[in-house]
């Protein structure tokens, strides 16, 4: 019912030499085309750039605010050619963004260039995640007489990156972001290139976001997310491992090990809500573990539920799987309640509308719900904003006898601190519910008063969550890639930074646990 934002989707192409039948732009094309099947990772805006060595502006960037089809100008052919053409090249790095850390501003879209008259200090880079240090960095930097223009942890990025190129000799890239995984706490996935054809995919050492690329006769491709790597019919998909960086330099790959290996911590929420349900993370298939989830929902479900007037019934679209497991584990009917607008994107409504919000995002299918008990299956939720307009637009426009909400993930208790959009403890759903003691009470689930109290809030004849627990075994990670954040529902947070910021937030949430957080959703 209400939007959970991540950072954003990464992308990054090498062509063969001499690549018989190039498409249309070339590297262009192909990062068009992955951040296409990644737009669900960020809507803000998307950016590409692209190397070719024959023309004066060796790298050149182009991005802009806005979608990735309204960016390419797809509606029109003749302009989207021309802006393949243009940006033609034979490598590149693509980004679609959305803003946590940062406004909405044009200059805030990436990739970010930073010119140079040496190739090898000419580089542009995109980014995922966030730098939990970030306020520690800035103020280092500010101290050396840096100045940052945007005030995101993007440009503090570049700065770093551009401090260690500094000097005559070229540093090795896995040296230099061995150095940089010293001095950064959080996620960075990142794409770099330079104006010498330098290509790098670096993974942050506890691969909190995913990262993925395949390597065929001369031919590289990687991004966030398999999705966008499958469009093109591949099927030997590699995850690049935390702590790896993978170099592409004159039609040859190298990957290698640029910071030690440490317990991998991947963010729960990319398997749960994230990622494209076409997308295999890290080993673990996105589509599976959503129908597990569902069906251990239906596990622990209490509710007697033998009435022919059940009906299982989807948010959409991430709940889908979630729904469908838990209908085929019940054997309730799934069918589909509730109709979203694929053409509304983000909305901007104030907290005042709420009901405005849902209007817009969903049609009420009547038919489906009128004088049913409706089991709505809802992937997460995080502030519960919308929740309560939501539901009253249900009860009223579909005349349903009762809704009951399951919610294939647990509640979330505590703020992200690695690119998650949900930042302090103040606006979450389930802490105002519970008292000091439970809110400090950290890696045990939420009462089931606690619960009780969210869903008499929403308007809800009942609500139900998944255990923690049933998270760990739903994505059931192998072995190898073992290891996954879930701080926003444990409170155990797996880089130093993010613990000292828990404490903090803690602490001011103790101090005052009414505050009030303003925030446009």
């Amino acid at each position: 019912m209400e939007e959970k934002k991540e950072e954003c989707g990464i992308a990054a192409v090498s062509l063969p030499k001499n690549m018989k039948n190039p498409p249309i732009g070339g590297a262009a094309y192909y990062l068009y085309k992955m951040l296409l099947q990644q737009q669900h990772r960020g809507q803000n805006s998307a950016g590409i750039t692209t190397y070719r060595k024959q023309r004066m502006q060796i790298i050149d960037t182009y991005k802009e605010l806005g979608i990735v089809n309204k960016v390419f100008r797809s509606y029109d052919m003749k302009k989207n050619k021309s802006i393949l053409e243009h940006y033609s090249g034979t490598k590149g790095i693509g980004h679609v963004r959305y803003a946590t850390s940062g406004s909405d501003k044009a200059g805030n879209a990436q990739p970010f260039e930073r010119h140079h008259g040496r190739l090898w200090k000419w580089f542009s880079f995109v980014y995922n995640g966030h730098i939990a240090n970030f306020s520690e960095l800035k103020k280092e930097l500010r101290s050396a007489s840096y100045h940052l223009v945007h005030n995101t942890d993007t440009e503090l990025v570049m700065h770093y990156i551009s401090k260690l190129l500094a000097g005559n000799k070229k540093p090795d890239l896995a040296n230099l972001f061995g150095e940089l995984s010293e001095t950064f706490d959080g996620a960075y996935n990142i794409s770099y290139i330079n104006a010498e054809g330098l290509l790098a995919v670096v993974r942050d050492p506890l691969g909190i976001r995913p990262a993925c690329y395949n390597y065929n006769n001369g031919f590289f491709i990687a991004a966030s997310e398999s999705c966008a790597l499958t469009s093109y019919e591949i099927e030997d998909i590699k995850n690049i491992k935390p702590g790896e960086i993978v170099i592409i330099e004159n039609d040859s790959v190298e990957v290698k090990r640029f910071a030690k290996k440490k317990k991998a911590a991947h963010c729960m929420f990319e398997w749960v809500y994230f990622s494209n349900p076409a997308s295999v993370l890290d080993n673990a298939s996105v589509y599976e573990t959503r129908w597990k989830l569902g069906e251990k929902l239906a596990r622990n479900e209490t509710m007697d539920i033998k009435d022919k007037d059940f009906v299982v019934v989807a948010v959409p679209d991430t709940a889908k799987p979630a729904a469908a497991g838990y209908a085929n584990k019940t054997g309730l009917p799934s069918m589909e309640g509730l109709i979203r607008n694929r053409y509304v994107g983000r909305t901007f409504i104030e907290s005042g509308n709420r009901l405005e919000i849902a209007r817009e995002k969903y049609n009420v299918n009547k038919s489906v719900i009128e004088g049913k008990k409706v089991i709505l299956v809802d992937d997460s939720i995080v502030r519960g904003t919308t929740g309560k307009a939501f539901i009253e637009m249900l009860r009223k426009r579909g005349k349903p006898k009762e809704i009951h909400m399951r919610v294939s993930c647990p509640p979330i208790k505590y703020p992200c601190y690695y690119g998650t959009d949900m930042s302090t403890l103040h606006e979450l759903a389930a802490p105002k519910h519970m008292s000091l003691d439970e809110v400090q009470a950290i890696g045990i689930d939420v009462s089931d008063k606690v619960i009780e109290k969210i869903g008499k809030e929403m308007g809800l004849d009942s609500l139900a969550y998944q255990k923690i627990e049933g998270v760990k075994k739903s994505i059931n990670l192998p072995e190898e890639s073992d290891g996954l954040c879930m701080a926003c529902l444990t409170g155990k947070y797996p880089t130093e930074c993010g613990k000292k910021l828990f404490c903090k937030a803690l602490q001011e949430f103790v101090k005052n646990p009414k505050k009030k957080h303003k925030r446009i959703v």
